[in-house]
């Protein structure tokens, strides 16, 4: 068994992880750990931009309401306000970081447009690459005076006197390594990866958010799940569209070429992402029709895109026809590790940054290109709060810690094989859910004990066994939120209610493992 030590130990190498490293670098030793390479990140595979109010019209009130309204104003304001009023200082920084964003001859910035906003306000680079041209440059900047340790998935926190200190790995090999520091932050990205349709492609388990649930951390907001509007239909994994395309005038039409949203919502093809989704959804599942998206009014379609060219290319799409094939999936996850403006978490030393946290700025559903704005946000304020010793420790969890829980060891047989997990979730807790399907989804997925001695399993089985956990925590979040709102429709419960008005549901180990052993006991669980 190896062991490392750092000062500060980072879990996930995309913008989040990399921004907080170079933040901390100069003061601090830091390693970075990352499941694959850091070129596989969700940041680096970004095709959307930096929303920043930058225009002389725009103004970041504007931008504030727009997420607001995305959000189903389920948003924390105050957080929301400290994302919005940094989007400048983001562009500039990653700039003088080395990301060259697109601008017009005259220097200034191109402005992009997409779902939700209602400015342009979208800084993209190299067109729909603008998480690649990022991660490179972070990447090239990080490197020289931070470690990066590819190829270690992370299993299990280490817990001492109720302090984080760090994490126990595994790699390809089913090596184990101790990764030992003062203060670990979690910047693994979110679980859009337990369903079938996922514009996710590498490793989107949810890995982080099971080892701070096993930690007894609180999470939230699991339910929130945003489906993007525009994948590329009848693909695994599915390659995604970006939502710039309709920014720049594509259109959404069905198999007779009636373009449908405009009698939807004011913004048409752009509105919020969650009600362009289930007007796909309608369509495509009530209707049996196919959708498209109309490029034919999009000039020099190449040029402007050639990530969304290269993808249909090489799934054999002609884009001479003006039109490509798409269906929504899940993309991009709202709930997370609960944490504070400043990143804390309820665990002393344990910090939360980017889509594996819930700081509260995307509510029920994330507005258009605010994702890598906040891992850049929320990054500095991590990397501030760490070299800061007058922060005192966030506020303890909700739920009561148990002093002596026994790990349990895992009953394989009960672990269901990924692929049947990503075919339940499609299923069961997609973009139209319902009690009757939640609960079979529910009954599938449940296990004895979420809390298991994991690095003694090997690691397709610790995998399987991620999957299975955070598969369980958002069906049946699902079934806790009696409303629709945002990213989150229930049919059974069409409406939004003002009774579930900021109103969060919690999840922690400890409350759920008592509440399973109760229903054992009372012979509901067989």
């Amino acid at each position: 068994m190896k062991h490392k030590e750092a000062d500060v130990l980072i879990i996930g190498g995309g913008i989040a992880g990399l921004m907080a490293a170079e933040y901390l670098s100069s003061h601090k030793n830091v390693i970075v750990i990352t499941k694959f390479s850091a070129e596989k990140s969700n940041s680096f595979l970004a095709q959307g931009g930096i929303s920043a109010a930058i225009d002389e019209e725009d103004s970041w009130a504007e931008h504030f309401l727009d997420t607001l309204k995305a959000g189903r104003h389920h948003n924390d304001q105050e957080a929301v306000k400290q994302l919005v009023k940094e989007g400048e200082s983001v562009v500039r920084t990653l700039t003088e970081w080395g990301v060259n964003f697109d601008r017009h001859e005259n220097g200034s910035f191109i402005l992009g447009k997409e779902g939700g906003h209602n400015r342009n306000r979208i800084v993209h680079a190299g067109g729909d690459q603008t998480g690649k041209k990022v991660i490179e440059a972070l990447i090239r900047r990080v490197s020289k005076n931070v470690k990066i340790v590819t190829h270690q998935y992370a299993v299990d926190l280490i817990i001492q006197d109720h302090k984080c200190i760090g994490v126990s790995c595994k790699d390809d090999e089913n090596q184990t390594t101790i990764f030992q520091a003062k203060n670990t932050i979690l910047a693994g990205g979110g679980y859009a990866g337990i369903y079938g349709t996922t514009s996710n492609a590498f490793g989107s388990d949810g890995s982080v958010l099971c080892m701070a649930y096993r930690a007894g951390v609180e999470l939230s907001d699991l339910e929130f799940v945003q489906f993007h509007p525009t994948l590329l239909s009848d693909r695994v994994p599915a390659g995604l569209i970006t939502e710039a395309v309709r920014g720049q005038g594509g259109i959404l039409i069905n198999s007779s070429g009636v373009p449908f949203m405009k009698d939807v919502h004011p913004l048409k093809d752009l509105a919020p992402r969650d009600i362009v989704s289930r007007r796909l959804f309608q369509e495509i599942h009530e209707h049996g029709e196919k959708v498209f998206l109309d490029i034919s009014s999009i000039k020099d379609f190449r040029s402007k895109f050639p990530g969304v060219t290269m993808l249909c290319v090489n799934a054999g799409i002609d884009l001479d026809k003006g039109l490509i094939p798409v269906s929504p999936g899940a993309h991009f996850t709202m709930g997370g590790i609960v944490t504070d403006q400043s990143g804390k978490t309820s665990l002393r030393g344990l910090y939360a940054v980017g889509e594996c946290a819930n700081t509260g700025v995307h509510g029920a559903n994330r507005l258009a290109s605010n994702s890598l704005l906040e891992g850049a946000v929320f990054a500095k304020k991590v990397a501030n709060s760490i070299l800061s010793s007058e922060i005192t420790d966030m506020k303890p969890a909700t739920f009561k810690r148990k002093k002596n829980l026994e790990h349990k060891s895992i009953q394989i047989d009960g672990l269901l094989q990924e692929s049947e997990i990503h075919l339940l979730m499609d299923k069961y807790a997609g973009i139209v859910r319902s009690k009757k399907e939640l609960m079979s989804a529910a009954k599938t997925l449940n296990l004895p004990s979420w809390r298991p001695d994991l690095i003694k399993e090997p690691l397709p089985v610790i995998k399987r066994f991620n999957m299975q956990t955070i598969a369980w925590l958002t069906v049946t979040s699902c079934l806790k939120r009696e409303e629709s709102r945002g990213s989150h429709y229930r049919k059974d419960f069409p409406s939004q209610k003002k009774e579930w008005d900021s109103k969060k549901i919690i999840r922690s180990l400890w409350h759920d493992e008592s509440i399973i052993a109760e229903k054992t006991a009372a012979g509901i669980f067989n």
